[in-house]
């Protein structure tokens, strides 16, 4: 697998995060992710695909419309490090982080970890 496609996967588990509707995340996230992945971040930790479906929706509820952005992307050895913006519903950064993937022998992530400041709920 290349550069392109894993950061293909990583754009697939990346817009799962976003604002849309439960089947497509769900879809986006079948296609990105193993079934038994591990998701952590500082405020959380998962594990499995349905647990970080429920992560995701909590995410939405607590910033509506929340969505991100790749700023970089390096790759090797089944391993990705991307740096990434989130943006607010209406389109305002309101993060800056970085979350480290390891991908699997079938190019799906097996565990993803980001790294950030916790931010507080938009109002």
């Amino acid at each position: 697998m290349n550069d392109e496609a894993r950061l293909k996967t990583w754009n697939a588990y990346q817009a799962a995060w976003g604002p849309v509707d439960e089947n497509e995340r769900r879809r986006l996230l079948e296609q990105s992710v193993a079934a038994d992945c591990i998701y952590t971040d500082p405020a959380s930790q998962v594990a499995g695909r349905e647990a970080l479906m429920e992560r995701i929706g909590q995410t939405q509820l607590k910033f509506p419309g929340a969505y991100f952005r790749n700023d970089s992307f390096l790759e090797h050895h089944e391993q990705g490090l991307f740096r990434w913006t989130m943006y607010d519903g209406a389109g305002r950064a309101f993060v800056k982080g970085e979350s480290f993937g390891r991908f699997g022998a079938d190019g799906r992530l097996v565990q993803a970890t980001g790294f950030f400041e916790v931010p507080a709920a938009t109002s």
